[in-house]
């Protein structure tokens, strides 16, 4: 499993996908942020994927990068992740799965959301279905959050 002390200089990493997304984020924006969703079974689960998706489409510096890929000692897509300045996660559930994976490699997590928890949404098994509503709902909050800390312009 990679940790935040496996990150790598970017000259060193072997992945050339990895090592031209991370150069190519730094050079047109600066800082990026990194939104992931826990990808979850239940419907909460599967929002947190749509709601990672839309802010990745508002946000220009924003890029959705696979945390899982810390935990099968993928060297390329781990370190894009590791190269993150930010990092947002939406959790489907007040059990905060991938928050809590995150943090146990040390990664920091800037802002991190549990639908039910932080959104009073109820968590049903598949095949419920999450409505457009909860998405906007979801991506509006963080969008305002990351204005409130500077992150993104008002």
């Amino acid at each position: 499993m990679f940790t935040i002390k496996d990150k790598k200089p970017v000259e060193e990493i072997q992945t050339p996908t990895a090592k031209k997304n991370i150069i190519t984020r730094r050079q047109k924006f600066g800082k990026y942020i990194t939104v992931n969703g826990c990808n979850g079974s239940s419907d909460l689960g599967q929002l947190t994927v749509a709601v990672a998706n839309a802010i990745r489409d508002r946000v220009p510096n924003a890029f959705v990068d696979c945390p899982y890929a810390l935990f099968a000692d993928v060297e390329g897509s781990s370190q894009v992740i590791l190269h993150a300045d930010y990092r947002i996660v939406i959790d489907g559930c007040k059990s905060r799965c991938l928050t809590k994976a995150l943090e146990s490699v040390g990664a920091k997590v800037t802002l991190s959301y549990a639908m039910d928890e932080d959104f009073g949404f109820e968590k049903h098994p598949q095949p419920a279905k999450y409505s457009q509503e909860q998405v906007e709902i979801v991506v509006s909050r963080v969008l305002d959050d990351l204005k409130k800390k500077g992150l993104i312009s008002k």
